[in-house]
Formats: structure tokens, sequence, C-alpha cells
């Protein structure tokens, strides 16, 4: 009887490795067989289907669900110099879902020997679309560190004014925000606009305050109002005369020096 017993156990006992076995083969042979037919790829503008497929490593059509590591996927996308954010997702049974945020260039950095794209949390990132570079103001002039300028977040005081005064003419004057063609600091006694309607530069008052200071900003505000002012009702009246600059950096008045 203790025999049978025995005998009964390990039959029991053997049953059950054969069943956990056989589920896992038969579950490695599921997920080996299935099969994300279809690629969603959401939210990028200028960076391609193709560049988020060969960063990530993906197929165009077909991806089996063992290649299918969101993290790292996620991981490889964000490798983009051009994305900010990637978010991976399974849409059951078949699609898998990549959505990612580019990010946005406000304006162009001229640094020792190259150029780099800058946001609005001041983040630079190199470029391959040729076509971003067109139409956004070009920040120049800048004096930096050798470590500033292999960084990738610029935080000098002068990226910093150059920003606030391209963000806030985006954010409520898109007009002037596509006028102004370039920013410069290479006077230490001044800041020099160029703009695409006017042939001359412009100076705005360049003060020892940082542009955290809210008077400073007020002042910076103020003269770029100066300038659109002078751009949209004063220049074109005058485009036939022979203008050295426009000096912005006195309270209440424009001062235009003609040749």
């Amino acid at each position: 009887m203790a025999i049978f017993r025995k005998y009964r156990f390990l039959s029991l006992f053997f049953l059950i490795i054969l069943i956990v076995v056989s589920s896992v083969v038969l579950a490695n042979k599921w997920k080996a067989d299935s099969k994300y037919d279809k690629i969603t790829i959401k939210g990028n503008v200028s960076v391609t289907r193709d560049e988020i497929l060969d960063i990530a490593r993906l197929r165009d059509t077909v991806a089996f669900d063992d290649e299918l590591n969101l993290k790292i996927i996620q991981d490889r996308i964000l490798r983009h110099p051009e994305i900010k954010k990637a978010f991976v997702s399974k849409q059951p049974p078949d699609e898998l879902v990549i959505e990612v945020i580019e990010k946005r260039p406000l304006a162009i950095v001229s640094l020792d020997n190259e150029v780099k794209l800058i946001d609005e949390e001041l983040e630079l990132f190199t470029y391959k679309n040729i076509k971003k570079i067109f139409d956004l103001p070009v920040i120049s002039g800048l004096k930096l560190t050798p470590a500033e300028v292999q960084s990738s977040k610029l935080k000098s005081e002068e990226i910093r004014i150059a920003m606030f005064m391209i963000m806030n003419t985006y954010k409520k004057n898109k007009v002037l925000y596509n006028n102004i063609s370039e920013i410069n600091f290479a006077d230490p006694n001044s800041i020099i606009v160029y703009t695409n309607d006017i042939p001359f530069p412009c100076y705005l008052p360049r003060e020892t305050e940082s542009i955290a200071n809210k008077d400073y900003q007020k002042t910076i505000l103020n003269r770029l109002t100066y300038l659109n002012n002078y751009l949209t009702q004063i220049y074109p009246d005058n485009r036939n005369k022979k203008i050295n600059y426009l000096d912005l950096r006195y309270s209440n008045q424009i001062v235009v020096n003609y040749q």
C-alpha cells in the first residue's frame, strides 16, 4: 500500500512538471508567433517615420513580441537629438503605438565652429532637417567658456536675455518674432538686433542687471515695442533714406542716425 502511494505521488509529481514544461513551451511558441503588424507613430513633425523606426531598431510593419521591450525602445528613440519625450505602448491585438514630442526650436545659436538649435528650456540640440533653420532668429556674439560650448544646456546671462526677447515676441507678437533675424552680443554696451525689414542695426540697452530683474524686463519689452512701432509706422515712409543705425537705448525716444 505504501509502495502504491509512493508510486501515485511520483506520477502526480511528474505530471505536474510535464504540465508546467508544456505550458512554458506553448507560451514561448505563442509569444514567438505573436506579431504586431501595425506600428503607429504619432506626434512627429519634422522627424520622419523612417528615422524613428531606424533609431528604435524596428521594422516598418512587423515586429515580433520578443523584440518589444518598451523601455528599451523608448530609450533608443530618446537618443534622437530632436526628440524631447517618447511614449511606447502595445495596443492589442497587433498594434504598437509610438508617440513622440519633438523639441521646438525657437532660435539658432552661433557657437565657435558650429550652429545649434535652442528651445524654450535653453536646451541645445543639433538638427538634420535643413528646413528647420529657415526664418529662425540667430543668437550670436556670445562669450562662452569651452565647457559651455560643449554643454547641452546654456545658462549664460546673454542667452537668457536673448531667449527672453525671443520667447516674448514669439508669444505676443509673431510678426516681430518672424522679423528678427539676429540678436548679437558682440558690443559690451548694447544688444544689437538685426531685422529682415531694415538693412541697418538696432541698438537696445544692455544693463548690468540680470534679465531676472523685473525692471530690466520692462525696459527690454518697452524697447521691443519701440522697435515694432518703428518698423510698422515710421520706416515704411523712410525706406529711401540712408540710415546708419537705430538707437533704442533711451527712454521715450527713438534715435535715428542718418548717413
